[in-house]
């Protein structure tokens, strides 16, 4: 009798672990992806949604719940879901041709998986540059046991960036060179700016150093949002306390967060509970989330502010009632006494902005990693194996090339680790721009001077001239995404796939993967319509390609019309170093050539060519920014055979595409036009 209790006993707590998982509370969402037309900044554009709604509806779940999601997509071009931050199966994670298949026009598809953490997170699409169209949303998941942090209120804010421009058409005018996006913002950089600020010197020697013009955002936007307006209200009374769930679900903008009411107390970042910290301003890299708690002061609307780091906007939160009360400005970056920001973090490389006051650090804080405090141990085992793997931000912001270690995002250059390892990625900036680096399927420790109570993180800042290192433990399997989270960086090349060697690719994400690979071409042309010639050059380039065809054709002080075309295809390797090839055809002659460019100090473009005579020719060309708004340039020509040749003019600006100029040609004289860009 014992032994069939004995028996019966064991047999119902098998029955009950094996029935358990079922069990779970189900919790389901039907999230529809379509067309939407909008309205945000006075200007009607078409733009992408979910469920009718940017930002997408807030999916709640509780810690131990299942999650069925599904998607449909409404749209005429493929789309992707992936849950940013959520720990979840490889299969689940939804990166197009990593993990996934896209989401094809009319296609419905399914996510299932476990809720394993509590926490803000987000989810957003990896298709093309749809998640600055709108397609982002929010993930709210309560722990088991309740928040530890009781507050009288809960509220998600979901700041982003937006353009009325197409992505695509920013891209394009991102790798075409066009310095529009600059100039409207107005940081683009001059001499008449750097003889205002006092910084003529420190102008100089970035030019000396062939430093490209510092910025911190590519994109020039017209309005910030939190919740998908530039302004939104929380009604609340003195005395309530009220828990933030931030998320930064900007395409290309980090932000300064304040408070007129007081200090912030932050209590977790990217999901994961820190020992609480007071502060009156951060910085909030792009794709990372904070929760911080406010209490509301007496009598008023006081205002929560994302301000933009470059200085170009900001949305703002009126928590309260009443009368508002705003909160101060952040100081505008001075891009002309900053050479390198550098992290101020332990393990970090201190390249310390130039003549830039403590003060002036404090209003402009870098991100707050040295604050974050683990309320556990996230130390690992010393036990399992250590790879160390070297990372180098790299990139040219002239041909917008984002790469890591020279190279962009390829099939030869994914980052091979094994499961059971601790990895170790030690990451250097090497450009003039922020990188917001997040790894996918994992947290890693914060390496920030804190031990073993450093904080857990899914994305990490890694500031110009700086370095971040970060820990993880390799207990997956297959392979996750790490990439730049400004859209347009990773869009250009600046990620890797982090590849489990313990298993092969599952056939079907084999049979598409050559497609994550894809290096798109793009197309310009640059052209003058003059009183006395007309030149110009029109460029179709991916990556490492450039094909191009110059013009140049003259009636004034000549017989006739002479003409002068070069089809020449350039290889490039870096930033500093191309290699090229072609065909000249003028009214008297067809040649070809090979030659190479390099870039001098201060900026200075230089080619050495020879053509197929054995006449070599030097050119060296030359463009300053006088004011934002008027631009000098130059171009001199040495060849054995025909003698020197130069050019000097000017550039005026009217609008995106469209110029003034006047021009001197040693061959043709003075005249003066329209510049055209398309």
């Amino acid at each position: 009798m014992n032994f069939f209790i004995r028996s019966s006993v064991l047999s119902l707590v098998c029955y009950l672990l094996l029935i358990s998982p079922t069990q779970a509370r189900t919790v389901s969402y039907h999230l529809t992806i379509d067309y939407k037309k909008i309205n945000i900044s006075g200007q009607p554009v078409q733009a992408m949604s979910i469920n009718q709604k940017i930002p997408g509806p807030t999916l709640r779940f509780k810690e131990g719940d299942f999650a069925i999601i599904s998607i449909q997509n409404n749209m005429k071009v493929s789309t992707s879901i992936h849950w940013h931050g959520v720990l979840l199966p490889n299969r689940q994670d939804g990166v197009p041709f990593v993990n996934n298949p896209p989401i094809e026009p009319g296609q419905r598809v399914n996510f299932k998986f476990p809720i394993k953490q509590s926490g803000t997170y987000w989810f957003h699409s990896h298709s093309s540059l749809q998640e600055q169209q709108g397609i982002y949303g929010s993930i709210v998941i309560t722990p088991k046991e309740g928040e530890t942090l009781k507050t009288d209120h809960d509220q998600v804010i979901v700041l982003s960036d937006w353009t009325n421009e197409n992505p695509e058409e920013v891209m394009r005018t991102l790798k075409s060179g066009n310095e529009y996006y600059s100039f409207k913002k107005n940081t683009l950089q001059s001499v008449w700016g750097a003889m205002q600020k006092g910084a003529v010197s420190n102008f100089l020697k970035r030019s000396w150093s062939r430093m490209p013009a510092m910025d911190l955002s590519d994109v020039a936007y017209e309005r910030f949002l939190a919740n998908g307006k530039p302004e939104y209200t929380i009604p609340a009374q003195p005395g309530e306390t009220i828990r933030l769930r931030l998320v930064n679900a900007a395409a290309a903008s980090y932000f300064y967060l304040q408070y007129a009411g007081g200090p912030m107390q932050v209590v977790a970042a990217d999901g994961i509970e820190v020992k609480p910290v007071q502060l009156n301003r951060f910085l909030m890299a792009i794709a990372e989330t904070y929760d911080v708690i406010l209490t509301v002061p007496e009598n008023g609307a006081y205002e929560f502010r994302a301000t933009a780091q470059d200085g170009s906007g900001f949305a703002s939160v009126f928590i309260g009632n009443g009368k508002r009360k705003q909160t101060t400005d952040v100081p505008k970056p001075d891009f002309y006494r900053v050479l390198m920001s550098g992290g101020n973090m332990n393990h970090s490389k201190m390249v310390t902005p130039m003549n830039k006051s403590h003060a002036l650090m404090d209003k402009r804080p870098m991100a707050p990693y040295d604050q974050l405090q683990s309320k556990t141990s996230t130390t690992p085992s010393r036990k399992r194996p250590l790879r160390k793997v070297v990372l180098n931000l790299t990139g040219d912001m002239d041909r917008f090339v984002w790469s890591m270690n020279g190279e962009i995002l390829s099939a030869d250059n994914d980052i091979r680790i094994r499961h059971g390892e601790n990895i170790r990625f030690i990451i250097h900036n090497k450009t003039m721009m922020h990188h917001p680096m997040h790894l996918h399927g994992h947290f890693f420790r914060v390496i920030n001077g804190k031990g073993d109570r450093a904080p857990l993180k899914h994305t990490i800042d890694v500031p110009p001239g700086g370095t971040r290192i970060i820990e993880f433990e390799g207990d997956e399997y297959e392979d996750w995404f790490f990439h730049c989270h400004v859209l347009y960086h990773a869009k250009a090349g600046m990620a890797r796939v982090v590849r489990y060697q313990d298993k092969p690719l599952d056939a079907d994400i084999e049979a598409i993967r050559h497609q994550l690979f894809k290096d798109p071409w793009f197309f310009w042309i640059n052209a003058t319509a003059q009183s006395h010639m007309t030149d110009g050059i029109a460029v179709a380039s991916n990556t490492y390609n450039i094909f191009s065809v110059t013009w140049e054709t003259g009636w004034q002080n000549t017989l006739g019309t002479d003409f002068d075309i070069e089809l020449t295809y350039d290889r490039y390797f870096n930033r500093f170093f191309t290699i090229f090839s072609g065909v000249n055809l003028t009214d008297d002659n067809v040649m070809g050539f090979l030659g190479l460019r390099y870039l001098l100090p201060f900026n200075f473009w230089s080619a050495l060519r020879i053509d197929h005579k054995g006449d070599f020719r030097i050119t060296l060309e030359q463009s300053v920014q006088l004011t934002p708004r008027v631009e000098l340039f130059g171009d001199f020509e040495y060849d054995t055979e025909t003698e020197e040749e130069w050019v000097a003019g000017t550039n005026v600006r009217l609008g995106k595409n469209l110029f003034l100029v006047g021009q001197y040609h040693s061959d043709f004289g003075g005249g003066g036009g329209l510049r055209f860009r398309f």
